[in-house]
């Protein structure tokens, strides 16, 4: 029985009280009461009082009514950090719609590849997105004829955003919202290919709240500062929890060790999630004894390993924070570790035990649960799992496994293995994916863009270490008979296609690649000459 199926069974007949859940709607306007002139969220020199963002995300989600938007329908954001994005995701749950928020990185194939999956009916985009979203129009016929809104004035195609809302009533539209209803979409790939929606109910998203606010010592005092794009799902970490506790948001709109910094100083941040080449960046900079960062209590790092001599810097140079470190799939379960795991005999490598909720075990090849030790198919189940991959059945039965009592655990495709006191350590990788400074890069993906050279005929991209990123896309290519090509050209030729974030560092050509008896491509012996000094 799911959470929501329990609370649902606890209204039995006769009783006198329901026993609802607070949504965040229902939070937004409650902290709007309580908290009135504090600042629920703060972007550079902009900010908006939780009384002002009550009222905006009023308007936002007239405004969307308003246009016709109906309970489900999606909205596409192709945006970076903003209070105008913040208003938008939160303007959009009120109204009952699904937000989808886009990496801002993709190339067009990939914009045009998730709007369309996704049924999106609207589009927000900054103003630099229009020149890749333009020539994509005609084939997006899913959203409204006046559905594209632009962050800036408008254009003969564009509608001002900001106008748009403006426009609209502030007061609080009338939408029945229940746990069960999708809040979100979060694209796992869609640069080429299939692109893979993860959807989240709002039970999923409130378990995951409760789970990381918590764990991560959040409170309504709290001021957390997103040092990564709202459009990741490991934003949400903290986002979250703020929005419902009534904390403080504090947003970028691009990283750097200053920015940073500058910000933790002047808003008093007192939490952030980063991926490891954040830090990274901080320690490199020489920076950190130019600010005052003492009211930073808590890191919480996510994305990939966090090397060692990176935690010994992060003692050194900020000894006043506690970092706690996480291992997680935007599918939805997540595990949490805080420095007094980390502090126990044996303990210094785990990920932590399952976040609040959730459940863990490890699968050998044939679905069979493995003793303590043993590694295989990191598997979870809780309510914080995604309700499906949008639109792709298929995809989500494969990544299913029940257990006896007909319970869906979710394989994550990771590599672990448990101790006999429930602590998860990650051993590899199963998925063919390449985690580059925090980013989750599909080397299908890639391959797919250079197996359209038609001097290529069978490439490998695999992750290979990267001083600054960790690891970083390299591609080895095999060419056809009679066909030859520079290294460099075919490297530029595919980058030109891809997203940033999946640009290959170089090209280097093989005559054959190990196999395995049924001929797939054994990639861990491609890889492993280049971690073997790592």
């Amino acid at each position: 029985m799911s959470l929501a199926e329990a609370a649902q069974s606890c209204a039995h007949a006769g009783a006198l009280l329901d026993q609802p859940g607070l949504l965040f709607n229902d939070m937004i306007r409650i902290n709007a009461r309580r908290f009135r002139d504090k600042a629920a969220v703060i972007c550079g020199d902009d900010q908006l009082s939780w009384t002002d963002f009550h009222r905006r995300t009023n308007m936002v989600a007239n405004a969307l009514i308003g246009e016709g938007l109906r309970k489900g329908d999606k909205v596409a954001l192709v945006m970076n950090s903003s209070i105008l994005m913040f208003e938008l995701i939160w303007g959009t749950v009120k109204a009952g719609g699904v937000i989808v928020p886009l990496n801002r990185m993709m190339s067009g194939d990939g914009l045009e590849a998730t709007i369309d999956n996704c049924d999106a009916r609207y589009v927000f985009a900054d103003h630099d997105a229009t020149e890749a979203l333009d020539p994509l129009r005609e084939r997006l016929s899913k959203v409204e004829s006046v559905g594209w809104f632009v962050r800036g004035p408008a254009t003969s195609r564009w509608r001002d955003a900001a106008a748009f809302i403006d426009h609209a009533e502030e007061d609080e539209p009338e939408v029945a919202l229940t746990m069960a209803d999708p809040m979100n979409i979060i694209y796992s790939s869609g640069s080429t290919g299939s692109p893979k929606g993860i959807e989240h109910s709002q039970m999923a998203r409130h378990i995951y709240t409760f789970g990381f606010g918590p764990g991560l010592e959040m409170t309504r005092f709290s001021v957390p500062i997103c040092s990564t794009p709202l459009y990741t799902n490991g934003t949400w970490i903290t986002m979250l929890p703020a929005v419902y506790l009534g904390s403080t948001t504090v947003l970028l709109t691009k990283f750097s060790a200053d920015s940073f910094l500058e910000a933790v100083q002047r808003h008093g941040c007192t939490h952030a999630f980063a991926v490891p080449t954040q830090f990274i960046v901080l320690l490199e900079s020489g920076r950190i004894g130019s600010y005052d960062t003492s009211t930073l209590k808590v890191f919480m790092s996510g994305g990939q390993a966090i090397a060692s001599d990176t935690k010994a810097g992060i003692a050194r140079e900020l000894p006043h924070v506690r970092l706690y470190e996480c291992y997680g799939i935007t599918e939805g379960f997540s595990t949490l570790a805080s420095p007094e795991d980390k502090a126990l005999p044996g303990k210094d490598k785990t990920v932590g035990m399952a976040l609040f909720g959730g459940e863990l075990v490890i699968l050998d090849d044939d679905g069979n649960i493995l003793p303590p030790g043993e590694v295989g198919d990191i598997t979870g189940y809780g309510p914080a799992l995604m309700t499906g991959y949008y639109q792709s059945r298929d995809a989500s039965e494969k990544s299913i496994w029940r257990d006896a009592r007909g319970r869906t655990f979710l394989r994550s495709g990771d590599l672990g293995f448990m101790d006999e006191d429930g602590y998860l350590y990650i051993a590899g990788r199963v998925k063919d994916m390449i985690k580059s400074g925090g980013i989750n890069v599909y080397a299908s993906d890639i391959e797919e863009v250079f197996m359209r050279h038609p001097a290529v005929a069978e490439v490998a991209a695999i992750g290979v270490p990267h001083v600054r990123w960790l690891e970083t896309p390299l591609l080895l290519a095999i060419l056809r008979d009679g066909h030859d090509i520079n290294a460099d050209e075919l490297r530029d030729w595919g980058n030109a296609q891809l997203g940033k974030y999946q640009r290959v560092s170089a090209v280097e050509f093989r005559t054959e690649f190990p196999r395995a008896t049924h001929d797939k491509i054994l990639k861990r012996a491609l890889r492993d000459p280049y971690w073997a000094d790592a």
